[in-house]
């Protein structure tokens, strides 16, 4: 079974405080429950690459 969470994380590079910004808001309004598991999790992902970032 393929499993999203064992996807590797990319780190995600952020030139501006402006861009940062504007990804994490775009990350928080994903993080809602009205949302699918799947989303929820790439949003996740998604922080966690501006961290590694």
């Amino acid at each position: 079974e393929n499993d999203i969470t064992e996807k590797p994380i990319e780190p995600v590079k952020i030139y501006s405080e402006k861009e940062l910004v504007r990804e994490i808001e775009k990350i928080g309004a994903t993080l809602v429950p009205e949302q699918d598991w799947s989303v929820r999790i790439a949003a996740m992902q998604r922080l966690e690459g501006l961290v590694f970032g």
